[in-house]
């Protein structure tokens, strides 16, 4: 396999010298304002160039850069080298206006949580290192701030910055419309979270820093799931594959190409769901109105029905929403609408009305909804020995965390629901965290409504895609969960 991988990917192209130590010049540095972010006590400083021509109701594209581990520091100057150093160009400027945002890795810290030097793999971490939150806040920053096109977000980074590329794409996929990592690695058993993301990934052949398996491991991983990534693998190449990707002829051309498309990644993960589920399957959706309305045309169900009855034509849907319940009108139900029906997969996606409901005395305490969604869930794993999926709820309100009436009291019923669905046996799926997170970008004004919602609770279309892609990549996880422990 790795002898076709690299047959198939190597651009026989001639090399250029391994890169001179060089200092970047004031006239670069210029060409980049100089700011910074604070994130939990971490200072990470950042540079920004912007287009050298903004026209009045323009937006551009945005480039966010991770450098690689010898421009780490506190000068704020050292990761102008490569990549922004280039772009500042006049030809670049001209031919590629752009935006780009290169944050600074403190000395002796990463942007990920990655051996190196290591061939295998390392786990993706539950939360992104200091620098990196640093990095994805300087991010939320520049698109708040100046005329971003919202579809035209590129990440990019080399060696530990390739590392911190991965990283970053398989955590927020829906973020970007592209993105290229130079020699760096990730974790192959994330690969489903960038299904429908354009990829184009570099490596030399001969890297001694960072072991070209590493990169050959993600692509493999990728191809396994019908993903199909740019891979250019350099033959007799070290470790200074960004001589030849950030060049002409490189990478660059093809990520301003690329458009953002939340569709396209909806359909790359829904049919990734579809193949993981047996020929008939009996997948139920539970919940309130949200569901409800998912099941009507352009919904989250019914986008998730038909990507499973392109594959399956036996297997059956079960939309079990109904306006304004709650957890107790679950309860009431759930034998009638669920149980009966002989569900084998639940995704359950309750607690709105739970905790919306109590401005008119009619929510549900804490605790009641706490014992309420066990009660369901361990129901559904005695009764019917079905595959569980606990859905957090997402929004009261889009505003930014802390600033909507509510956003307290669901910060309680959001836990209680998480704690759910990690217990062993079921699967989480935290869509309240994927509402806040792609806020932070495509809500940068804090609108109460509009970006997702309708109303700051019932989906918008980008709501109703938003929610699909989170309960595919769910539902496939906890499909091939059940068909490892062979039940």
């Amino acid at each position: 396999m790795l002898a076709t991988l690299s047959l198939l990917s190597a651009i026989a192209s001639p090399l250029p010298p391994a890169p001179e130590p060089h200092q970047v010049t004031a006239a670069v540095a210029d060409l980049y304002a100089a700011d910074k972010v604070q994130v939990d006590g971490l200072t990470i400083p950042f540079r920004l160039m912007s287009p050298a021509k903004v026209e009045e109701g323009k937006r551009y594209p945005v480039v966010l850069f991770l450098h690689g581990a010898g421009e780490r520091g506190d000068d704020n100057t050292t990761q102008l080298k490569y990549l922004p150093e280039w772009m500042a160009s006049d030809e670049r400027r001209a031919s590629m206006p752009c935006f780009l945002i290169a944050p600074q890795c403190p000395t002796d810290r990463k942007w990920s949580d990655d051996a190196w030097g290591e061939v295998t793999s390392s786990p993706l971490s539950a939360e992104p290192t200091g620098p990196m939150r640093g990095a994805i806040e300087a991010l939320c920053r520049v698109v708040a701030e100046h005329p971003v096109d919202l579809d035209r977000i590129y990440l990019t980074g080399l060696s530990m910055g390739g590392y911190g590329t991965f990283d970053l794409a398989t955590r927020h996929a829906d973020w970007f419309a592209a993105a290229a990592p130079i020699c760096g690695g990730g974790d192959e058993t994330q690969a489903d979270r960038l299904a429908g993301l354009p990829l184009s990934i570099w490596h030399g052949d001969r890297d001694d820093a960072v072991p070209v398996a590493r990169s050959r491991a993600m692509v493999t991983a990728l191809w396994a799931l019908d993903q199909s990534p740019v891979y250019r693998e350099l033959p007799g190449m070290g470790h200074n594959a960004w001589d030849v990707a950030y060049r002409p002829g490189g990478c660059l051309e093809w990520l301003f190409e690329q458009r953002r498309d939340p569709a396209r990644r909806l359909d790359a993960v829904a049919r990734l769901m579809a193949k993981s589920l047996d020929p008939k399957e009996r997948v139920a959706f539970l919940g309130d109105s949200i569901t409800q309305a998912g099941n009507n045309p352009g919904g989250y169900v019914d986008r998730l029905r038909a990507a499973i009855k392109e594959v399956h034509t036996d297997a059956v849907v079960i939309p079990a929403g109904i306006s304004g319940h709650k957890v107790p009108d679950l309860l009431a139900r759930e034998e009638r609408d669920v149980r009966a029906k002989g569900a084998t997969i639940i995704f359950t996606y309750i607690g709105i009305n739970d905790v919306w409901h109590s401005q008119s005395g009619r929510g549900t305490p804490l605790e009641e909804y706490t014992a309420g969604l066990e009660t369901l869930t361990s129901t559904f794993e005695e009764e019917l020995g079905a595959v569980n999926i606990v859905a957090t709820p997402t929004l009261i309100g889009e505003r930014p965390e802390g600033d909507n009436d509510l956003d307290a009291m669901l910060a309680g019923h959001v836990a209680a629901a998480r704690a759910a669905g990690q217990v062993e046996g079921r699967t989480p799926c935290d869509l309240h965290a994927a509402f806040r997170d792609h806020d932070r970008i495509f809500n940068a004004a804090g609108e109460a409504r509009g970006c997702l919602t309708t109303d700051g609770v019932h989906l918008n279309p980008a709501g109703n895609i938003l929610v699909a892609t989170e309960a595919a990549i769910a539902i496939r996880r906890a499909a091939l969960a059940r068909a490892s422990a062979g039940r």
